[in-house]
């Protein structure tokens, strides 16, 4: 937005509730002179813009008044940064350290509120996502694919995985009425604790489209647990065997063999650091008993079929499927791996890395 003409010595108060007489989160500071240059602060809940709030530009002073809502996220945003916050009626301002990311904090005297807690919760993952790339600068990129320095990565988190889902499982407890528990749920791997979190959340926040959704597919992950059977989907291609078009996951499951079947896409790297896994399974197991069937979700089929070639995944390869198989295996994140009895029974689900040799050597005899 072009620089405004020079206001009033007072910053412009907007009022911006929807019930006037409601209570509101005001936002209000002074920016140092050397962010003087802006002009404006947008502010959203989500990806609605709530307002565009007007920075005094002799004094640099700002203030926006906005509904309390503690079940959206909102974003104070320049064209320099953004920050999220939680309006939950506590005072803020902004911090602006030379050491620090922008952020909102407890204006002087205020309580620390909602927004304190999610900008902890954020320090604290920041933190570990930190101390694993330290780690990894022990490593020339230049001496390993970016295959192998995705599964050195992912190998650098594992010790970390407990402590991260004691963080987001604490933050969904303690924050069951506010939106920092959804936050943290998108974090979350959709183990055995995730639908006890999930019903303990409030009414307001289940009545949100992103938790309607995790509630859909934890009840599709209920409906193909371990013990349940497999459910069939179409994909448009299997890269490694040309001589049809459209296959489905029934002439993989339940023809007699053991299936591990993997979901990913070639855009994600997780996925891609997770193939030397199945690699090393496939290679110790391929036979009469055993195969491996590779899923693309949510990916173009000639991205897919090019990074299998990529990734020399020379088993069954499956393209084109789209996102149905995900809504029907409930699918929150990739990559994710189910084995299959031979009958078409799963027999386990959600497990990665060194768990995968694990995981077939309690099944496979």
């Amino acid at each position: 937005m072009k620089i405004r003409n020079i206001l009033t010595a007072a910053a412009v108060v907007l009022a911006v509730a929807c019930n006037q007489g409601g209570k509101k989160t005001v936002i209000s500071g002074t920016l140092p002179l050397d962010y003087q240059f802006i002009d404006t602060l947008s502010v959203y809940f989500e990806d609605s813009l709530l307002v565009d709030a007007l920075v005094d530009t002799v004094s640099g002073a700002y203030k926006i008044e906005i509904p309390v809502d503690v079940t959206k996220l909102g974003i104070l945003a320049t064209p320099y940064f953004q920050t999220p916050f939680v309006s939950d009626g506590n005072a803020l301002t902004l911090s602006l350290k030379e050491d620090e990311q922008p952020k909102l904090v407890a204006a002087p005297g205020a309580e620390a509120g909602l927004t304190g807690r999610l900008n902890n919760y954020m320090k604290a993952m920041t933190d570990i996502q930190m101390a694993v790339m330290a780690e990894m600068e022990q490593y020339d990129p230049e001496d390993f694919t970016e295959e192998e320095i995705m599964a050195k990565a992912a190998e650098l988190m594992e010790p970390y995985e407990p402590k991260i889902k004691d963080l987001n499982v604490n933050a969904i407890r303690e924050n069951s009425d506010n939106i920092i528990s959804v936050y943290a749920l998108m974090s979350s791997e959709m183990d055995e604790d995730f639908p006890a979190l999930l019903q303990g959340l409030s009414p307001e926040i289940k009545a949100r489209k992103d938790v309607k959704l995790l509630l859909d597919q934890m009840s599709s992950v209920g409906a193909t647990s371990p013990g349940g059977r497999f459910l069939d989907f179409e994909a448009s291609l299997d890269c490694n065997n040309l001589e049809g078009t459209k296959v489905h996951l029934s002439d993989y499951v339940g023809k007699g063999k053991f299936i591990l079947l993997d979901f990913w896409a070639s855009w994600c790297g997780p996925c891609r650091a997770e193939v030397p896994y199945i690699k090393a399974a496939y290679e110790a197991h391929i036979g009469d008993n055993f195969d491996v069937v590779s899923v693309a979700l949510n990916d173009e089929p000639d991205d897919s079929a090019l990074a299998a070639v990529e990734l020399g995944i020379v088993w069954n390869s499956l393209v084109g499927a789209g996102t149905k198989p995900g809504e029907l295996y409930g699918i929150t994140a990739i990559p994710h791996l189910i084995l299959f009895a031979p009958d078409g029974t799963i027999l386990a689900r959600g497990f990665r890395g060194a768990q995968i040799e694990e995981t077939l050597a309690k099944f496979l005899q």
